[in-house]
């Protein structure tokens, strides 16, 4: 018999497995990103989205988010939007958008993004749209879309 007075004993592999598994892509409340708030039900309860969603809607906001814009973020969090509509002409902006989207996704600090590929680009009047594939750590991939103004 041991001395200690609160036993310890091993998890098991099997479990351990799961629980790592689990917390790869943990549940968020939903957000609403045309309307900037989150999103309720009837009773003002936030409702929650899978951890999937979660991931997206992460990957979303950062490539809406300007970097060292926001002194509540630090300087991983999102990108360098203003700085890439400077550059010359739309295949250097292009390309500008695509390095920095890239290092802002894989500075996932929960490290749930592995790759980010497939860019498109759809220029307007006075925005751009940017689509992209981010693919997570588990395979699993997801289609992320954002509008930035120049």
């Amino acid at each position: 018999m041991s001395n200690n007075l609160f036993p310890v004993f091993d998890v098991p592999s099997a479990l351990a497995g799961e629980t790592e598994t689990q917390n790869k892509y943990p549940p968020a409340p939903m957000w609403d990103v045309e309307a900037g708030d989150f999103v309720a039900d009837g009773a003002n309860k936030l409702l929650y989205g899978s951890g999937k969603d979660a991931w997206v809607l992460w990957c979303t906001k950062s490539i809406l988010t300007q970097r060292w814009a926001h002194q509540g973020y630090n300087s991983n969090e999102g990108i360098e939007a203003e700085e890439a509509f400077k550059e010359p002409d739309r295949k250097a902006t292009e390309s500008a958008f695509e390095r920095t989207i890239t290092e802002a996704l894989l500075a996932d600090p929960m490290g749930r993004t592995s790759q980010v590929r497939d860019f498109a680009f759809q220029w307007e009047a006075d925005s751009l749209w940017i689509e992209c594939v981010v693919v997570g750590t588990d395979g699993d991939t997801a289609s992320i879309r954002a509008k930035l103004n120049t």
